[in-house]
């Protein structure tokens, strides 16, 4: 169970990774609205959201090949995971960003602040306040999504655990380890997440209030 357990975490850390990128230029977009880009990231959160993760796994992995895309089973549930996440993102940080008051905008440009300006030093640090504690709650989602990546032939925990109770067949046993593994993971990630953003959020809220026009 632990190179299943090590995997899992690999898996997941690859596709945050992918989601963060893709999920934060998607709710970028669609916060300032960008011509065509807005619409294409909003149709990929419909999409995402409406077909579960399973399904889509299932497309990255046994669809692609039959148009001519051949994945492997890594690349393919790490994509499929960190698009799927990316929809969540995106809809995260476009909330976040439109948390922060439209007066705050308006007056940094009456200061002669430019678009990334006033990006960098106004909005940002009030949005990551709203943005970092449903980040780290998606991270948490993320991780226990993956276990439907077995689905794809990759040897995670889940699947691993599979093959130990086709030997044994002690499936009680069995899937009370592996639920004990992935609460300790998650649980320890829980306890981590929310001291970096007590620790982050604390001076940055300072910082903000210093900077609130």
């Amino acid at each position: 169970l632990l190179e299943g357990t090590v995997l899992t975490l690999e898996v997941s850390a690859v596709s945050l990774l992918i989601s963060v990128t893709l999920g934060t230029l998607s709710g970028w977009v669609r916060f300032a609205r960008v011509p065509i880009l807005a619409q294409m990231a909003q149709m990929h959160v419909t999409l995402t959201r409406g077909v579960p993760l399973l399904i889509q796994l299932s497309f990255v992995y046994y669809g692609l090949p039959t148009v001519g895309i051949q994945l492997e089973s890594f690349p393919a549930g790490v994509l499929a995971l960190g698009l799927y996440s990316a929809a969540y993102v995106s809809e995260i940080v476009r909330g976040g960003l439109n948390s922060v008051e439209l007066g705050q905008l308006e007056a940094a440009r009456s200061l002669g602040l430019s678009g990334p300006q006033s990006m960098r030093h106004i909005i940002l640090p009030q949005a990551l306040v709203a943005i970092l504690p449903p980040l780290g709650n998606e991270y948490i989602s993320l991780i226990l999504g993956s276990s439907l990546i077995s689905t794809v032939t990759l040897d995670d925990l889940t699947r691993q655990g599979g093959a130990i109770i086709a030997q044994t067949y002690r499936q009680f046993e069995v899937y009370t380890v592996l639920a004990a593994v992935y609460f300790i993971i998650t649980y320890t990630l829980t306890l981590g997440i929310g001291a970096l953003e007590r620790r982050f959020l604390r001076g940055r809220r300072v910082e903000v209030g210093r900077r609130v026009i």
